[in-house]
């Protein structure tokens, strides 16, 4: 599978977060569904329906029909392989975007080595 544009990072619309795209587990799970209807399509009818059954309950109940379904599709961990040029270009992306978060640039703020006129920190001048 080709790797090009599947995994990135930016800052989020209201500057709070660094987001990571990665498209790579998507990919995996619907190659493996895919692979499974080829296979036995009452296995992977059975599979969702199970996770059908508890969507709305969530928790517990949810991770354990998750659980129970890639373990019947026999799903792979989600892992995502980066060559050299990935991880670099990802960690220059990330790099870029988490400093521009609202908690970096507070934290930046409150920094001792911030400089500030007398009145904002409460002293007349």
């Amino acid at each position: 599978m080709s790797r090009d544009g599947m995994l990135h990072a930016r800052i989020d619309a209201m500057w709070m977060h660094v987001i990571l795209r990665d498209r790579g587990p998507r990919y995996e799970t619907l190659r493996v569904l895919a692979e499974a209807w080829a296979e036995d399509r009452d296995v992977v009818i059975r599979a969702l329906d199970q996770l059908a059954a508890v969507v709305e309950q969530g928790g517990p109940a949810w991770d354990a029909a998750v659980d129970d379904v890639e373990a019947d599709l026999q799903m792979p961990e989600p892992e995502t392989e980066l060559t050299q040029l990935d991880a670099e270009r990802l960690a220059d992306e990330l790099l870029a975007a988490a400093p521009l978060t609202m908690s970096a640039r507070r934290e930046a703020a409150q920094a001792a080595e911030v400089i500030a006129f007398p009145h904002q920190h409460g002293e007349v001048a």
